[in-house]
């Protein structure tokens, strides 16, 4: 997962389970690790590999 984080701040994504294709939305950190938002676990995978979809947009960004 490689995700820019700006200002130290948490950020929200959307990510997709590689394993089971389980789409959710997750908090990444600055440091690089992320949390599913609202709930424990992302998917019933024991250890799921997480792409992200996409990141919050700035104010006045383009979507891609």
């Amino acid at each position: 997962m490689n995700v820019v984080v700006e200002n130290g701040e948490r950020r929200r994504a959307a990510a997709k389970c590689e394993r089971c294709g389980a789409i959710g939305i997750i908090q990444i950190w600055p440091d690089g690790t992320h949390k599913p938002l609202g709930q424990t676990a992302f998917c019933d995978c024991g250890d799921p590999t997480l792409r992200v979809l996409e990141t919050d947009l700035e104010a006045g960004d383009d979507r891609p």
